[in-house]
């Protein structure tokens, strides 16, 4: 297998931080999760309003974004993923397989809900998922 560097889209991979942030921005809104997450937390609105880390914790989010859509870019490079079943496929298999797989050994040992679980991972299957199938048809 050859990594080329050079034939990867980066639009693509600009495209995927920008949906990864405003599937997040929604995930984690009261539109969706945002109560749930806070509870499992233990957070109120007026700590996340205080604390300041919320701007910490986008950069972070955004350099995170960028490694992991170019890492998804180069997983659908390397195995030829042209069609949005591939797509889908190969980013259930990252976000399952990689993401979820990797973080429930930790919930567990930290007796973490499945709830809390289910929703920051949740979130990232269904990203991986989107942003695979459109990684792959932009080939």
């Amino acid at each position: 297998m050859t990594i080329d560097f050079g034939s990867v889209n980066y639009f693509a991979v600009i495209v995927g931080v920008v949906l990864n942030m405003g599937v997040g921005a929604l995930w984690y809104s009261p539109v969706l999760f945002a109560k749930a997450w806070m509870k499992e937390n233990n957070f109120t609105e007026e700590q996340l309003r205080e604390d300041g880390g919320a701007y910490r914790g986008y950069a972070v989010s955004i350099v995170a974004s960028i490694v992991m859509m170019l890492a998804l870019a180069i997983l659908v490079q390397a195995t030829g993923a042209s069609e949005p079943l591939d797509g889908l496929l190969l980013g259930l298999l990252a976000g399952v397989g990689l993401v979820a797989a990797t973080q429930a050994p930790n919930y567990t040992f930290e007796s973490k809900s499945i709830r809390h679980y289910a929703i920051n991972t949740g979130y990232h299957v269904v990203v991986f998922a989107i942003v695979g199938v459109m990684m792959a048809v932009w080939q």
